[in-house]
């Protein structure tokens, strides 16, 4: 386009005294404005100079006027190569636009202002959680109803904190974070959303056109101005893909509700199973406590069968024994040596009789509550009563035959039992303290606990006999025959051992104390841990024909003369409390066959 001279026009100037301006045929004259680009919209007024549009200058569709150049006065732009118009009317000038004063905003009532939530993420879930909502509190409900009844017992809790923490983490992610950026996203996108598109849209075509020119031509300089399309770009690509995210946790927060639905269908079908197991629990219990009773009836009812049945043979024993009774009684033999005597029949007949009288467990009477139970140990109380009665009539036993009896926990005490044949039968807890059993036949017998203390036992045979831990404190063992006899732990403070046979006896852990040993013979005993500290003892070759005689606690004075240091003595005495410390037989083997195992020969 090119400015054209023209001889003076002979227009008059304008009304409001302006100088003419220049004309531009083609179209009626409208208001305008010149672009910095030089291409004014078709039909605008050009001013001088390219300014603001004033009337008197005109654009003609398809014109230009490029930057810089002037429209003078009077000159007229024609639209190359556009034919000339007929020149148009001149409009007048259109008064200047001023837009009206702002007025102050009215101030608004505080009480009508619009409610806005807060925006605190811990505030939004605690109104959400408290926004009315059927579902919301069926769901809660139910949930809180099976916590309070399950999570009690111990074997559920863990189940239901685990269970509990998993939706609590949902709510937070989907609810919390779901719902609170996808409401703001989705707001911000409401507002704003349609320009933000529009300009993205019209950024498009220019940014693909500047894309492929710059790949079709290989140039990088066009590449600022890519970046500055994709810059404009940028809000809205990032709304759209913030708005994404959020909707992927906003289909979390709708998902977490029907997660608690589930999880409170899953606790409901948890509880019934729950409830019904606990039920079956409590019926089984109730099962159980049903057969246990029945075991106690059953138990009861077998009891009082043989309360019974023991009262029955106790009945038929005591019957029997009185019919001994009354035979022993109507025997008329003649004495000797002081004795009553008995005819071999009678003899006999009391041998016969208690062989028939086993032991068997009798009923002991409770006189507080008149309740009959079961003894605990097998006796036979009518041997025993047969025994004391003979002892009471003052019966010769040396022709009655008492091996078959049982005598365990038989009470005799002070009773004169001289020349009794009682070998091999088994004794043991007898009472039979200030007895007398002057040549007695005791070989074998098991006197184990009994309680013996001074009773006479003189010239009794008690070879082998068991006397472990029995009680013979001042008992009179002159001439008896204890060879071979288990004394251990037996109590033998002042018992007289004149002229006894003690070869091949234990004396492990016999407390001899003031015990006179001088012609006891002691050859090949065994004298390990034998307590013989205040003993008076037999010359020191006697006692070195003992068995295990470095084993045995002395007086420090003897011991020096067996040759005994004063570490082998503490040693003897710490085994023999350990001794005195063992529960049973079993134990106070156990720890003599520790220590003949630490000192098995004797000291040089």
């Amino acid at each position: 386009m090119t400015n054209e001279p023209t001889p003076p026009s002979s227009t008059p100037p304008s009304p409001d005294g302006r100088p003419p301006q220049a004309t531009v045929v083609g179209h009626p004259p409208q208001p305008g404005f010149v672009p910095a680009s030089g291409h004014p919209p078709p039909g605008s007024f050009v001013p001088a100079g390219g300014g603001p549009a004033q009337p008197g200058a005109f654009v003609p569709p398809g014109g230009f006027v490029q930057p810089g150049n002037v429209v003078q006065p009077g000159n007229v732009v024609h639209a190359a190569p556009q034919p000339v118009y007929p020149p148009q009317p001149v409009y007048p000038p259109q008064p200047a636009y001023s837009p009206p004063e702002p007025r102050p905003p009215a101030p608004v009532p505080s009480a009508s202002k619009p409610f806005r939530p807060s925006r605190n993420p811990i505030v939004r879930l605690i109104l959400w959680f408290t926004e009315p909502s059927m579902l919301k509190g069926m769901a809660l409900g139910v949930v809180f109803a099976l916590v309070i009844s399950v999570a009690f017992k111990l074997e559920s809790m863990w189940f239901v904190v685990s269970s509990m923490v998993t939706l609590v983490l949902t709510c937070l992610l989907g609810i919390l974070i779901g719902n609170y950026v996808f409401e703001r996203r989705r707001k911000r996108l409401q507002a704003h959303g349609m320009a933000m598109l529009r300009e993205a849209g019209s950024e498009l075509p220019g940014l693909s056109q500047r894309l492929m020119a710059m790949l079709w031509s290989r140039d990088l300089a066009a590449l600022p101005e890519v970046w500055e399309h994709l810059r404009r770009l940028r809000p809205a690509a990032e709304e759209i893909a913030g708005l994404s995210v959020a909707a992927v946790f906003r289909v979390m927060a709708m998902s977490t509700l029907f997660a608690v639905l589930g999880g409170a269908i899953s606790f409901a079908v948890f509880l019934t199973s729950y409830m019904q197991v606990e039920r079956m629990d409590a019926q089984n219990q109730l099962i159980e406590r049903q057969l246990q009773q029945t075991d106690r009836q059953m138990a009861l009812d077998d009891q009082q069968q043989k309360i019974a049945v023991a009262l029955s043979i106790a009945e038929r024993r005591q019957a029997t024994a009185r019919e001994i009774l009354g035979v022993i009684n109507s025997d008329r033999s003649p004495a000797q040596d002081g004795k009553r005597g008995l005819s071999t029949t009678t003899a006999n007949l009391i041998t016969i009789a208690i062989s028939q009288l086993a032991p068997y467990r009798g009923v002991n009477a409770d006189f507080v509550t008149g309740e009959n139970t079961l003894s605990a140990e097998l006796r036979s109380p009518e041997q025993e009563q047969l025994v004391r009665y003979l002892a009471a009539a003052n019966v010769d036993f040396s022709d009655i035959d008492l091996s078959p009896a049982y005598l365990a926990h038989i009470q005799i005490s002070g009773a004169d039992l001289s020349r009794i044949q009682l070998p091999r039968v088994r004794m043991p807890s007898a009472t039979m303290y200030d007895a007398r059993l002057p040549g007695a036949n005791l070989v074998g017998t098991d006197l184990s606990l009994s309680l013996l203390a001074r009773s006479d036992f003189t010239a009794a045979n008690m070879a082998s006999a068991v006397l472990h831990r029995a009680n013979l404190t001042d008992a009179v063992l002159a001439e008896a025959n204890l060879t071979n006899a288990d004394l251990s732990g037996a109590v033998l403070k002042k018992a007289v051992f004149k002229q006894t046979q003690l070869a091949g006896a234990l004396l492990h852990g016999a407390n001899l104390a003031q015990a006179d040993l001088t012609s006891a013979d002691i050859s090949e005993a065994d004298l390990a841990l034998a307590d013989l500290e205040s003993a008076t003892l037999p010359a020191v070759p006697t006692v070195r024909n003992a068995g295990f005689w470095w084993l045995g606690v002395y007086a420090p004075e003897y011991a020096a003369k067996l040759g005994l240091n004063d570490a082998a003595q503490q040693r003897n005495r710490d085994a023999l409390a350990r001794l005195r410390a063992a529960p049973d037989a079993a134990g106070v083997t156990a720890v003599v066959q520790e220590l003949k195992a630490a000192a098995p020969s004797a000291p040089n």
